[in-house]
């Protein structure tokens, strides 16, 4: 896919998300939603002849699902694997699960600034430190550059100690300081309305310091109606029509 060609975006539950290009389909933290299949109808013969790339950013259950693994597994035995380094697999315990031990030999656990390329492949994947748990990924391939950022995110809780939240603050920005500037084509960021007033800290932040082109917002837990909200903020109206309406499992977004 040469510079200008379109993305596919499939919106699949939560922080979940598939990205098409023309040569890859990368599968961001899916979970499987409730009593569904992958996104509730994501299809696997969307693959067609693509290379497939599954990310899991860390082990908390809302991120990482082993039935992602399956399903990867089941329909292509070429799809690479890339984890947060808090999520630890050993044969066993896939064997115990149904998973076929071999994965491992195309799983990659990614720590925060450790970067993965395959010039073979034409694709590269870098990974910024979570401030919570695992990382976030920034991936390249065919001339566009992919963010999830996980739960790498600016959590503002009310009920913890104000240093907690600056040294929250501090850790936060220093991550997306190291891509500050850079052209992203499609960002997964997080929109918690758990956060109350300080929901939109790091969309703020990642907003006015990295030059993304489309905002997709997730972890918002079924509370769709933050993006409007969001919208209505003094950097939500700067950033308004980069920001995508997030509302639906399964809805596409192409640009």
């Amino acid at each position: 896919m040469a510079a200008g060609s379109r993305i596919k975006v499939t919106y699949l539950y939560h922080s979940g998300f598939a990205v098409e290009l023309n040569r890859f389909l990368l599968v961001f933290d899916y979970i499987k939603a409730k009593g569904q299949g992958l996104g509730g109808g994501f299809a696997p013969e969307l693959l067609d002849d693509k290379q497939l790339l599954v990310f899991a950013s860390h082990k908390h259950p809302d991120h990482f699902q082993l039935s992602a693994f399956a399903w990867a597994e089941n329909i292509s035995k070429n799809t690479c694997y890339f984890v947060g380094n808090d999520i630890r697999l050993n044969e066993k315990y896939l064997e115990r699960n149904g998973i076929s031990p071999d994965i491992l030999k195309r799983l990659n656990r990614m720590a925060g600034g450790s970067v993965y390329k395959s010039p073979e492949d034409g694709f590269q994947v870098e990974a910024l430190r979570s401030t919570d748990q695992g990382a976030a990924f920034l991936v390249t391939a065919e001339g566009k550059c992919i963010y999830h950022a996980g739960d790498l995110n600016y959590w503002y809780w009310e009920e913890e100690p104000l240093e907690w939240n600056k040294k929250m603050e501090r850790d936060y920005k220093a991550e997306i300081d190291k891509i500050a500037g850079r052209h992203i084509d499609a960002a997964f960021v997080p929109l918690d309305p758990r956060l109350e007033k300080g929901y939109g800290l790091g969309m703020d932040y990642f907003l006015q310091k990295v030059n993304a082109e489309k905002i997709f917002p997730m972890h918002m837990w079924g509370n769709y109606e933050v993006i409007e909200r969001y919208k209505q903020t003094e950097t939500g109206k700067r950033f308004a029509g980069k920001i995508a309406n997030v509302s639906e499992e399964n809805t596409e977004f192409v640009f």
